[in-house]
């Protein structure tokens, strides 16, 4: 069995507009991951796939907006079917 290589970290820098950074880190903490991991995991599938594909949708289609959208909705209505059914006679 070989070894596990170990690589040597280094740092990069990137310089973009504030309000990007900003739409980044929130797109970032919404799929609840933190930006070098996001930034680290882009650069190694490009490399390793050899081309750049970029896409914030979910495995349904949907933006981290959508689905969170969807899931409180979801949770809406399991919470209203929790409820008792009354009528107004009762």
């Amino acid at each position: 069995m070989k070894a596990k290589e170990v690589r040597e970290k280094a740092k990069l820098t990137v310089t973009l507009d504030k309000k990007m950074k900003q739409e980044f880190l929130q797109l970032c903490d919404d799929i609840g991951l933190p930006a070098s991991a996001v930034v680290s995991a882009l650069m190694s599938q490009a490399v390793r796939k050899q081309e750049v594909k970029l896409s914030s949708l979910d495995l349904n289609g949907f933006t981290p907006k959508e689905a969170a959208e969807l899931k409180r909705r979801w949770e809406d209505f399991k919470a209203m079917r929790s409820r008792p059914y009354t009528t107004e006679n009762d």
